[in-house]
């Protein structure tokens, strides 16, 4: 079934939370482990998409609200994990140009 939208979104929309800045604490996991978690849920969202979209296709739902929505917050978490990776790439791109 599809979670009800909430104030606490599965990813949120503003800053990262802040990090303590003891590297590899228990309490702080590092950019890989934080980028391979929103992956996953990005994931698991688009799984849950096409599975409401597979329930309103087969009758077992009629509620076409819910099925749009879930597609949107899918939509809206990859479109979200492009930029990062848009960012991370232009990130890359400018680090190996400057000279050494």
């Amino acid at each position: 079934m599809v979670n009800p939208i909430s104030p606490h979104p599965a990813m949120p929309a503003g800053p990262a939370p802040a990090v303590s800045a003891t590297p590899g604490s228990a309490e702080s996991p590092d950019f890989a482990a934080q980028l391979r978690q929103q992956l996953e849920q990005a994931s698991h969202m688009q799984d849950e998409a096409d599975q409401a979209v597979q329930n309103l296709v087969t009758g077992r739902t009629d509620s076409v609200t819910e099925v749009l929505t879930t597609a949107r917050k899918a939509e809206v978490a990859f479109s979200l994990l492009m930029e990062i990776r848009n960012k991370l790439v232009d990130a890359y791109v400018e680090l190996r140009q400057i000279r050494v």
